[in-house]
């Protein structure tokens, strides 16, 4: 097996990979009133509730899940507005000290006998009113979590001779719920408060490729209302790798959960100094008087927070800090200072409170000594929250005298912030209520996640629902607008007939005519001489026969086709461009891509009859040996380009011109623009630009065109 040092890899003990921890659906506080072995007497809120008790979604009828739903967004706001008014769970950014871990084994099939590890607590003075367990956390990610909090566990008193006596809390029966990262507070009623030296025993821990094991990242009694100094006796195994896993701190000073501050929000409550260096040539002495000579239970130091809201943990913390406790000896004002803690159990606490044990020792005044500062932007800074004198709960510092010495102060009354009971404009909270609402959020949690989960599922069924009422409301509807769409059609069908049969007048009147020239100009050239004038004529008897047949094409195309497809359409207009420039090199290029999209019969009349033109006035006038036709979509819209090597002509002059008019006249009947490029001896480019969205419009006018 590998050394737990290779598989802490420099952060967090792992074995092989942490397996992801189950978030359970039920947590935080436990009352207990009795034996617990015997689960009476007290409330659970850790155990799942029956399966009777339960909401069971299929069973609610279809009529009642509107009422339904309405009720559980109510009870979501409730629970919401519920853990709003809790101190918010913030743990904080910390980069060591995040607990006690155990060391490896391998995995325990079931539960043994006896416990697989074991922790001993030194007793303190008063009786445990509740015994507060705080989650280590998995600290490799941004996305925090609960690390490895024991499944299998019970909390028993322990007798002189170190063997077990009374048992106060019980989880050997069943997997403790996972707590996430919020505290668990079992809490002992009056008459069951434990006096002597209490462990831990852990039966089953957290298993990962055939390893066991388990961490917590603090212990916390409870005596006397306050939060007293944890004192580990013996732990039968520790996993020691320093400086982010020791047994030492379950007792550590710096919290793990943050600082205990009230949910609602506000602003001031910060000392912010800026200073003329990071290191000054002598200390700062912030010192706070009390009224009277009292005796020290705790001093409190809580880390200041960035005025710009930028959460930098320990924002301002001095990194060389030594704190004293000020004795009186006499009534002239004769002082001892003593040492209260060692400046390396001092260091930035980052986003957590700093909790140093006072041991009932006389105090008047507490000074503290401050050197060397962080910098931010080039400036040093000061920064501290509030500093609490603490004696069995209460407060003995609160807007006491705050004196500041070493470095002039513009407005002395800032230093009333670190004694007005607030951080960062947020309420203190006693540390032990502060734990009992973090733990109590856990049902509030599991309730929103059960309500959210239930509606979700509600909704569904909901919506399934209405889709199948809304497919039999829409077959009514269907055979009732049957009626309607037969008349439709029939007087569509109408409409296309009287249509058709103006085609059909437009075929004899455009062909037959065309039809006609051709023969009158055949008839005078059988007998007349064969000339440069008869040739002309001939070109044009050539031309005109052409594009007669291709009209003839065109008209029976149009009449026999309702609509028709883009990619067909332009492979018409291609196939029109071929038969007419006999003699002429024509390029095609079609879109690889072209949409199979349907075009509206007047929109294809008029996309004939303007390609037509633009394709005589080449023929005709253009002289020209190649000809280039390109398709293109380009931005949603279709792009048609015609252009010659031709003689070209002078735009300015033509302008008036029939056949020009009727192109424009079209392109902007079908929606679209019109680039026209000539110049003599340039050749001709027509560029004619339709958004695809106009290919269904319909349109009635007519034009004339010069051929």
């Amino acid at each position: 097996m590998a050394s737990p040092g290779k598989m802490f890899a420099g952060v967090v003990p792992v074995a092989g990979q942490m397996c992801r921890l189950l978030m359970c659906f039920v947590g935080g506080l436990v009352l207990f009133g009795s034996v617990v072995q015997a689960y009476e007497g007290y409330s659970d809120p850790l155990r799942p509730p029956p399966a009777d008790e339960v909401s069971m979604v299929s069973e609610i009828p279809f009529y009642k899940i509107g009422a339904r739903l309405k009720r559980i967004e109510e009870l979501i706001e409730q629970e919401k507005q519920a853990l709003d008014a809790l101190a918010p769970l913030q743990p904080a950014k910390q980069f060591d000290a995040f607990g006690y871990h155990s060391d490896y084994i391998p995995a325990v099939e079931g539960v043994p006998e006896e416990p697989l590890w074991t922790l001993d607590f030194v007793p303190g003075a008063f009786p445990t009113r509740a015994f507060v367990m705080v989650p280590a956390l998995d600290q490799r990610s941004s996305d925090l979590r609960g690390y490895a909090f024991p499944k299998r566990f019970r909390i028993c008193s322990v007798d002189d001779g170190g063997k077990r006596g009374k048992v106060h809390v019980d989880w050997t029966k069943q997997d403790f719920p996972d707590p996430g990262m919020r505290p668990v507070y079992f809490a002992f009623p009056p008459e069951a408060e434990p006096m002597g030296v209490l462990r831990l025993e852990v039966f089953g821990g957290h298993e990962e490729n055939g390893l066991e094991f388990f961490s917590l990242g603090r212990i916390h009694p409870i005596r006397q209302g306050e939060k007293q100094k944890t004192v580990v006796m013996s732990v039968s195994s520790s996993f020691e790798s320093a400086p982010y896993w020791s047994q030492n701190y379950l007792s550590s000073p710096r919290q793990v959960l943050g600082m205990p501050l009230s949910a609602q929000g506000g602003v001031g409550g910060n000392l912010v100094m800026e200073l003329p260096a990071a290191r000054l040539k002598k200390p700062l002495l912030i010192r706070v008087e009390l009224n009277k000579t009292e005796q020290l239970g705790w001093v409190n130091l809580f880390p200041g927070q960035s005025p710009d809201r930028i959460d930098v943990p320990g924002y301002g913390f001095p990194k060389e800090m030594k704190i004293h406790r000020i004795v009186r000896k006499s009534p002239q004002g004769k002082e001892q200072r003593f040492l209260l803690v060692d400046r390396d159990m001092l260091k930035n606490p980052g986003n957590n409170m700093l909790r140093i044990a006072g041991g009932g020792s006389l105090i008047d005044a507490l000074e503290i000594e401050c050197n060397d500062f962080p910098v931010y932007q080039g400036q040093a800074v000061l920064s501290l929250g509030e500093i609490e004198i603490i004696k069995s709960g209460r407060n003995l510092s609160r807007g006491r005298r705050v004196t500041l010495r070493g470095i002039g102060l513009k407005e002395r009354s800032a230093l009333g912030a670190l004694v007005d009971g607030k951080v960062g404009g947020r309420d203190i909270l006693h540390v032990s209520r502060w734990l009992r609402q973090l733990a109590a959020g856990k049902p509030h949690e599991v309730r929103l996640e059960g309500l959210e989960a239930e509606r979700l599922r509600l909704t569904e069924r909901w919506q399934l629902m209405r889709e199948r009422a809304l497919v039999a409301l829409g077959l009514l509807v269907l055979a009732g607008g049957l009626a309607v769409i037969v008349f439709m059609r029939r007087s569509r069908k109408r409409a296309q007939v009287r249509l058709r049969r103006q085609i059909h007048s437009d075929l004899h009147d455009d062909v037959g005519s065309s039809l006609g020239s051709i023969s009158l100009i055949a008839e005078q050239l059988r007998h007349a001489d064969v000339n440069e004038e008869v040739r002309e004529d001939l070109s044009d008897l050539a031309l005109i026969s052409r594009e007669a047949w291709a009209s003839l094409r065109e008209v029976v195309w149009v009449i026999d086709k309702d609509t028709v497809r883009l990619p067909v359409l332009i492979h018409k207009l291609t196939e029109r461009a071929q038969r007419v420039l006999v003699g002429v090199d024509v390029s095609v290029e079609v879109p690889q891509d072209c949409p199979d999209r349907v075009v509206s019969l007047t929109f294809k009349r008029h996309m004939i009859m303007f390609f037509k033109e633009v394709v005589h006035n080449c023929a005709r006038h253009a002289h020209a040996t190649q000809v280039w036709l390109d398709f293109r979509i380009v931005a949603q819209q279709l792009q048609v380009s015609v252009c010659d090597n031709g003689c070209g002509f002078d735009l300015a002059a033509a302008s008036t011109g029939q056949g020009l008019e009727s192109i424009r006249n079209r392109a902007q009947e079908m929606g679209g623009d019109l680039d026209l490029d000539a110049s003599p001896g340039e050749g001709t480019r027509v560029v004619l630009r339709v958004p695809l969205k106009a290919l269904l419009n319909q349109t009635d006018h007519s034009y004339k065109t010069s051929n």
